[in-house]
């Protein structure tokens, strides 16, 4: 008879294993050892190396219910090499009773007290418990400290860096469940101690995850973007720890948070709100927003939205993300200019602070914000409309995301964005754009020298946008050098012909001699 056909015999004999109980442990290891045996031809121990535990499970037909078969179960088959708890007792048995009450109240208590209160108790000095302390870990570590030492061992094996707090207190209490009750918190304090673990924020983690929820609280920043929104395979990659099985409650234990599946920084309404607005991709409501990122209600969305850079306002009812227009809202500035011009050419500031913003649901502190504009000027408590807004020339040294070549020429630095790819603007500072031959409230197109034969770049400065110049019309320069969102690439900034590379490890970040 073949192996195949003694295995086809054997499974109408174990088909009841699917429809009852799991089997325990040592049923399961009779079945697979006589599965060995009948269906292998196994006849030692050793013969099993060359067989496939999962092909042993399926042949056995254990595979259906191989993950409910307890392994902790099993572990009692080990208990008598695996306790310590009672070695560990008996050695304070010997003990003074003020040495016995430090070990419990203090070297082997999960909220050990302190020296000064247990000298009061025994009417000694704080320095004298300390000694006392001292003699106690010297007769411990000498008597029994390697028992400890291997039940650590044991329970790293069993655990790993972390694990559910249920997990590992059975784990535990296999191997120092047979301490008396006195004594078996401290024992299990020991064990602990030795072997690293601490109780965390539902979970038990050693040094070792101790240290990548701290890396994660610390690194998570720089894996996030302007609202606090985590890129959550680069945080893992960063902590090493892609392939943490226990990832939620390091998420947990550094203090992250989450919001319909997404990591944050902190859930925050900003945080939230662009969560929203990203998921729809397309401008929204405040009442929009307000449903669909979770908020009980719009009060406090108008400050936030007005006030923040991260938003934009793309009809007067209607918002979005920063990076899907550069064209700022001009309803309010177009208001101011016709309040202004129909007062005679200056209006009260206050006047228009209080009018405005109920007109067009902003804030004041928008409509002081475009009054600071060189598209006016304040004169006193007026303000009037400049007809030729200026700015005085200003230096390209110490211009934002400016570096520089070896020979001293300008290099604008450009993280390229999603919104760079849908073909919206880059801000840029008022210094560039003088560079570039632009002054508020004018614009230039820039051909491209390099790469050849694409639209050229436009530089645009409006006189009355807060956040200053910027240049344009860049996507088809991306796209010939397949940019990709993330990507940095330079653009050397040359009126007569822009050029654009992305090797920038010949830049510097001050122009040199």
């Amino acid at each position: 008879m073949t192996k195949r056909a003694a295995s086809g015999m054997l499974y109408p004999m174990y088909d009841d294993f699917r429809d009852r109980r799991p089997p325990g442990y040592r049923e399961a290891i009779d079945r697979l050892m006589g599965c060995a045996v009948l269906v292998h031809g196994t006849e030692t121990l050793a013969d099993l190396h060359s067989l496939s535990f999962a092909t042993l499970l399926d042949d056995s037909g254990l595979a259906a219910v191989a993950d409910r078969v307890s392994l902790l179960d099993a572990a009692s088959a080990l208990r008598s090499e695996l306790e310590m708890g009672a070695d560990f007792a008996r050695a304070f048995e010997d003990l003074d009773a003020r040495r016995q009450t430090i070990a419990l109240k203090r070297t082997y208590s999960p909220d050990p007290a302190k020296l000064q209160s247990l000298g009061s108790e025994f009417g000694v000095s704080r320095e004298r418990a300390r000694q006392l302390e001292v003699r106690l870990r010297a007769t411990v570590e000498g008597a029994v400290w390697h028992r400890v030492r291997a039940a650590a061992r044991w329970l790293r094996s069993a655990v790993g860096s972390a694990t559910t707090t249920d997990r590992f207190q059975a784990v535990l209490d296999l191997l120092v469940g047979d301490a008396p009750e006195k004594w078996r918190m401290a024992a299990q304090v020991a064990v602990m101690a030795e072997s690293g673990y601490e109780f965390l924020d539902g979970v038990v983690g050693d040094r070792s995850f101790r240290e990548q929820f701290a890396a994660a609280r610390m690194r998570a920043q720089e894996c996030a973007n302007g609202a606090g929104v985590i890129d959550e395979a680069a945080l893992r990659d960063a902590v090493g720890a892609t392939e943490s099985p226990e990832w939620e409650a390091l998420v947990r234990n550094a203090g992250l948070s989450r919001f319909n599946g997404r990591l944050l920084i902190r859930d925050t309404r900003r945080a939230r709100v662009f969560l929203a607005l990203e998921e729809r991709g397309e401008p929204m409501t405040r009442r929009e927003i307000s449903v669909l990122a979770g908020l009980p209600d719009t009060s406090s969305l108008s400050s936030l939205l007005s006030s923040d850079s991260l938003f934009v306002r793309f009809t007067k009812d209607k918002w979005g993300l920063a990076d899907w227009t550069d064209e700022p809202y001009e309803g309010v500035v177009e208001a101011l200019i016709k309040r202004i011009e129909d007062a005679g050419g200056r209006a009260n500031i206050e006047e228009l602070v209080e009018e405005i913003p109920g007109r067009f649901d902003v804030l004041p502190a928008t409509v002081r914000n475009y009054l600071s504009t060189r598209k006016f000027r304040v004169v006193g408590e007026e303000v009037e409309i400049v007809a030729s807004p200026v700015a005085a020339p200003r230096p390209l040294e110490g211009a934002r995301d400016v570096l520089w070549t070896e020979d001293a020429k300008p290099v604008l630095r450009l993280p390229v964005g999603a919104h760079h790819l849908r073909g919206n603007s880059q801000k840029i500072a008022p210094a560039v754009a003088q560079h570039l031959g632009v002054g508020p409230d004018d614009s230039i197109k820039v051909p491209f020298a390099a790469p050849a034969e694409v639209d050229d770049a436009s530089v645009i400065w409006r006189s009355y946008d807060p956040n200053g110049p910027e240049l344009g019309r860049l996507r088809q320069a991306l796209e010939a050098f397949a940019a990709k969102v993330g990507d940095q690439v330079y653009i050397r900034l040359d009126p007569a012909g822009l050029r654009m590379f992305t090797d920038g490890s010949g830049l510097r970040e001050s122009k040199g001699g």
